[in-house]
């Protein structure tokens, strides 16, 4: 009986013992998520903070999570450590205190819930409550939750889906090849990290008449570089007319989505003119998007440093213009006027008149051609034709002139008829015509010998002229484009300094046959041939980008940069390459036979001024002066490299 009282006390002992290093050995760990106030205006921020305290061997795995419905502006991490030894220990125990700071930027009102954070130590998971913070108001020149960016007027649809509420899956088609054209005029594919959205406004219009398409870029992070785009959408059967200036800066707006923050981009806004009836295509627009940021180090992620996204294409249905009542003729598509005026309403018989007439309005005014117009007795010869296109409110207006050389062929009054065009407007579904105001032209003076006698027409009684003579139709008189007095000039040979001015050619050639000296000095004034001017100039704009840099102006140091790399290329390859993407100009860099490397430091350096000029990131002196030096090496590097095709011909 002692023997049993005796070893379960012994069995009760070694057990406590075993509780205890157990409980030596598990870690403590407090995991806090705070913020400084739970309810804020849509126009304010908060700040969060996130306490994580550990004590066990080994380094703790913390996972902060994402703020839906908030943009991140500042953030900062402390992370102290302590080591400390405890008598029998086999190992030192770790004390980790690790604090998150973040100030948040709501992007629209409504109550949000931030998951807990999650800490990971060992084989043990801890975490903390979530937070809730409420937003109240209405943002200030920002989208509001729910609500697409303005302007642009980018509907609140994604095809049949809703931008914000309810739950919208993201579907893996977003990285697949292009998807089939869809039926609708707001297409996207949604995905959690960054997608494509092309927003047409038209989906059946006339043939010739514009749609407006914009192609919106969203994404999670704001981006640290120009997306690399390696195919435009595809307008095949329309004439495009570019919407966006070509020297805007990339701003985003801000949007919630299905409880996600985004940026959003607008890409490319264009009004498309479909050139004939039937289905026609809006293609898909595909990019690569760089995810690497300075905040990577707080926001760990295992997702790929680029992604590559492509827009859904958009099916347009033409439909052809009405049939009845359709006018015979070349057809304006939209609201136009016409209006025609002469330079000078009277003119000496033979002389030559400007009649000028102007179509103007809202449409494509590209392909309309007003006939010649024919007035017995008047010479009417081929017009100049100018165009000029304006996009007011991402609607484009056209402006067309022709101007007429008329020439009056025998004296008299000349009634000028009144010029039509026969138009479609599509907001009225009517064919219209329209036409100028008449105009006379007096001509006066004798008819010039030899001029050709018109015969008025009978139904034309406006051209029949009093002083009117039977001559017969010999030939046309010389053309004058303008009247001057003919007045008797002594001729040059007749002055007595004639003789002196014919040996003054001889003696100048005398002195520069006989001058080695000013030979030698008109020499050295030569510029060279037109690769070497064109090497300078680059050196030159090298120079002006260093003094830019001196300045502090950014912009003018980056587009100085960028013009003379180009300036040196179109030196050394004999071709204007600024034109070209990223991808053409590594190709025909390949063609030319240019290194590898060099190559891809000209690209590089042409992408970072790029991002520079187009970004409101802002770069530093540092990595301006960076810049400088490599595109000073990337010149002279070019200057002493001859393509595969120059030295081919040599």
């Amino acid at each position: 009986m002692k023997r049993a009282r005796y070893a379960l006390l012994c069995s009760l002992l070694l057990s406590c013992v075993a509780t205890r290093a157990e409980a030596q050995r598990e870690p403590q760990v407090r995991v806090e998520l705070s913020a400084d106030k739970a309810e804020l205006a849509v126009n304010d921020n908060v700040t969060v903070r996130v306490y994580v305290q550990t004590q066990g061997a080994g380094q703790p795995d913390i996972e902060v999570p994402e703020f839906e419905g908030f943009q991140v502006v500042q953030r900062a991490v402390q992370r102290p450590m302590q080591f400390s030894f405890g008598f029998g220990q086999s190992q030192p125990v770790v004390t980790s205190t690790t604090q998150y700071t973040f100030v948040l930027v709501p992007m629209g009102a409504g109550t949000f819930k931030i998951p807990p954070v999650k800490v990971t130590l060992g084989q043990h998971v801890f975490q903390s409550k979530p937070l809730v913070l409420t937003v109240t108001g209405q943002a200030q020149g920002n989208a509001a939750q729910g609500n697409a960016p303005q302007p642009g007027s980018a509907p609140q649809q994604l095809g049949a889906q809703p931008l914000s509420g309810g739950t919208v899956e993201p579907q893996p088609s977003a990285r697949a090849a292009t998807p089939a054209p869809q039926a609708a005029g707001d297409v996207a594919v949604y995905d959690n990290e960054a997608f494509l959205r092309t927003v047409v406004d038209k989906l059946e219009p006339y043939e010739g008449e514009q749609v407006t398409a914009t192609i919106y870029l969203y994404t999670r992070h704001n981006l640290q570089q120009v997306p690399a785009v390696q195919a435009e959408a595809s307008t095949d059967g329309f004439w495009v007319q570019d919407l966006l200036s070509a020297t805007r800066s990339l701003e985003p707006t801000r949007q919630v989505i299905n409880g996600r923050g985004f940026w959003v981009y607008v890409l490319r806004r264009f009004a498309a003119f479909p050139l004939k009836s039937g289905e026609l295509t809006i293609g898909s627009m595909a990019l690569t998007i760089t995810r690497e940021t300075m905040f990577d180090l707080f926001n760990p992620t295992n997702a790929p440093a680029e992604v590559e996204r492509k827009s859904v294409p958009v099916l347009l249905k033409v439909k052809a213009l009405p049939a009845e009542n359709r006018p015979a003729g070349p057809i304006a598509v939209g609201s136009f006027e016409i209006k025609s005026a002469l330079d000078r309403s009277q003119v000496l018989t033979g002389d030559a008149v400007t009649w000028t007439a102007t179509v103007r309005g809202r449409g494509n005014l590209r392909a309309v051609k007003i006939p010649d117009p024919a007035v017995n007795g008047l010479q009417v010869l081929q017009p100049e034709v100018h165009d000029l296109t304006e996009t007011p409110g991402d609607r484009v207006q056209s402006s067309r002139s022709f101007a007429w050389l008329v020439v009056p062929q025998q004296p008299g009054t000349y009634n000028l008829p009144a010029l039509t065009l026969e138009t479609f407007d599509p907001a009225t579904g009517a064919y219209k015509r329209i036409s100028s105001e008449r105009l006379t032209l007096t001509a006066a003076g004798s008819a010039p010998a030899g001029a050709t006698r018109a015969t008025p027409s009978p139904d034309d009684k406006a051209d029949e002229r009093p002083d009117a003579t039977d001559e017969k139709d010999e030939s046309w008189p010389p053309l004058h484009t303008q009247s001057a007095l003919s007045r008797a000039q002594r001729p040059l040979s007749a002055h007595g300094y004639y003789p002196f001015l014919l040996l003054i050619w001889p003696l100048l050639w005398l002195g520069v046959a006989f001058g080695p000296s000013s030979l030698a000095r008109l020499r050295a004034r030569g510029q060279g041939s037109a690769e070497e001017v064109l090497l300078k100039n680059a050196q030159h704009k090298l120079k002006t980008a260093r003094e830019a840099l001196s300045s502090g102006d950014a912009r003018r140091f980056h587009a100085e940069i960028a013009s003379a790399l180009n300036t040196a290329l179109e030196a050394r390859l004999g071709e204007n390459v600024s034109g070209l993407t990223q991808t053409q100009l590594r190709t025909r860099l390949a063609q030319l036979g240019v290194p590898d490397k060099l190559s891809a430091d000209v690209c590089e350096v042409l992408s970072q001024c790029d991002f520079a000029r187009f970004s409101s990131a802002a770069v530093s002196a540092d990595e301006m002066q960076r810049i400088l030096a490599r595109a000073e090496n990337v010149r002279d590097a070019l200057a002493s490299f001859a393509p595969r095709e120059i030295k081919e011909s040599a």
